[in-house]
C-alpha cells in the first residue's frame, strides 16, 4: 500500500534534521514514495530500499535510471535477511505482525541513537518519542522512535 500524500507529507516533516553516521534503510519501499524523498532530504548518506515485490521493485529501479540519485540503492530482498546493524534512520510503513518481529530484530541489531520513523503502525511495546497525525480522513499516525542512548 503506498504512502498517501498527505501522510508522506507528515512522515518527511518528522524526520530528524541530524542523523548520527551510518545508513537510511526503507524496509518495504514498494514503488519509491518515500526512498526518493529520503534520498533527496539526505544527499550525504547512502539510502538502502529494501522491495521484495517484483513490480514495484522494478518500477523503482527504473526511475532510479532516470532520477538519478546516486546516493539510493534499491534491493529486490527480504529485509530481515539483512543486517542493520549500521543503520542511522530506518523508515517502515508495514502491518501489525511484521512490527512485532521487526522490534526483536531492532533489539538485537540496532546501536543506540538510531531512529525509526513508522507510518501508521506502532513498535509494540515501545514509547515514541513524538506521535504525529496526519489530517487525513483515518487521521494516520507517524511514530518516532529513537534507540535509547546509553
Amino acid at each position: 500500500m503506498p504512502t498517501s500524500q498527505k501522510a508522506k507529507k507528515c512522515l518527511l516533516l518528522a524526520l530528524p534534521e541530524k542523523i548520527p553516521p551510518g545508513k537510511i534503510y526503507e524496509l518495504g519501499s514498494g514503488w519509491g514514495t518515500l526512498a526518493f524523498p529520503l534520498a533527496s532530504r539526505y544527499p550525504g548518506v547512502e539510502v538502502v530500499a529494501f522491495e521484495d515485490s517484483p513490480v514495484p521493485f522494478l518500477f523503482s529501479k527504473g526511475r532510479a535510471l532516470i532520477d538519478c540519485s546516486k546516493n539510493l540503492k534499491i534491493l529486490k530482498c527480504n529485509f530481515f535477511d539483512s543486517s542493520l546493524e549500521d543503520a542511522a534512520l530506518i523508515v517502515c510503513y508495514l502491518y501489525p505482525k511484521a512490527m512485532l518481529q521487526l522490534k526483536i530484530k531492532f533489539e538485537k541489531e540496532l546501536k543506540p541513537g538510531t531512529w525509526i520513523v513508522s507510518n501508521t503502525f506502532a513498535i509494540p511495546g515501545w514509547t515514541p518519542a513524538k506521535i504525529y497525525e496526519v489530517p487525513d480522513l483515518y487521521r494516520t499516525k507517524i511514530y518516532l522512535y529513537r534507540t535509547i542512548i546509553k
